[in-house]
């Protein structure tokens, strides 16, 4: 059976019509402070919310468990960061750690430099990864929004244009949906760039995983890198000084 990402070319024309829609918003309405906490808070929503706390912490590593509602809610959440769905995410991810800076890392900076940014990640999913993801795979609710993912997407944007118009669908969906793609892969890349300003490493473990304490609080704490590949069952990635701001929203909602 053939697990094909849904983050392929759909998500890379939907990055760049997020672009480019934000940029013509930008051009039109001005880029004013309430604008800005606009899209920061669109950022917080899908790419902390969504794709860190949700995607990332608990489908990937079960690093905690929640209510299940606020698993749905926020599984929502991530979908509309842009970057696919939580089944496509969560297979990217695992192999990615499974086969970490080796040649079939599917966000290796190491082999395929700034390629990564290019979203381009369809491929079959191997037997192991299928099997860590046997729950998630056969649970219909996950698989309602691996099939109709590109939909939910463009009936949040309806909706947001019904509300606001063209100002709140930019800059509380497309703006904020750019910034999470493009967060997205910054962080694969300069987690695995050693030497980048900021850069240092913890653990010196058998890939190029590194923490980055620059980018620490734009990530919501996923440049804890390094610390994330040697315990990536920890639902916080920072250590003593290090901020982890989505490890203290899982603290709020873990149970």
């Amino acid at each position: 059976m053939k697990f094909l990402m849904s983050s392929t070319r759909g998500a890379q024309l939907g990055v760049l019509i997020s672009l480019i829609g934000t940029i013509i918003g930008i051009v039109h309405y001005g880029l004013d402070f309430y604008t800005v906490l606009l899209i920061v808070a669109g950022y917080f929503v899908y790419g902390c919310l969504g794709i860190v706390v949700t995607f990332h912490r608990q489908l990937t590593h079960n690093s905690y468990k929640t209510h299940p509602v606020i698993t749905k809610l926020f599984s929502i959440l991530g979908c509309l960061g842009g970057t696919g769905s939580p089944l496509a995410w969560v297979a990217i991810h695992i192999n990615h750690h499974l086969k970490s800076d080796k040649v079939n890392d599917p966000h290796s900076p190491l082999h395929k430099g700034i390629k990564i940014f290019a979203l381009n990640y369809e491929h079959e999913v191997d037997t192991i990864t299928k099997w860590k993801m046997r729950t998630l795979i056969t649970d219909p609710f996950q698989q309602f929004l691996h099939r109709y993912y590109f939909g939910i997407i463009i009936l949040w944007s309806i909706l947001l244009y019904l509300l606001g118009g063209f100002y709140l669908m930019i800059f509380l969906h497309w703006a904020p949906m750019f910034v999470t793609a493009f967060m997205s892969n910054l962080v694969n890349y300069i987690g695995h760039k050693p030497n980048w300003w900021g850069g240092f490493r913890t653990y010196n473990l058998s890939d190029q995983s590194t923490n980055n304490w620059l980018w620490s609080i734009p990530s919501w704490g996923e440049s804890w890198h390094n610390n994330h590949h040697r315990y990536p069952r920890n639902y916080s990635t920072g250590q003593g000084w290090q901020l982890d701001i989505s490890a203290l929203v899982i603290k709020l909602i873990k149970i």
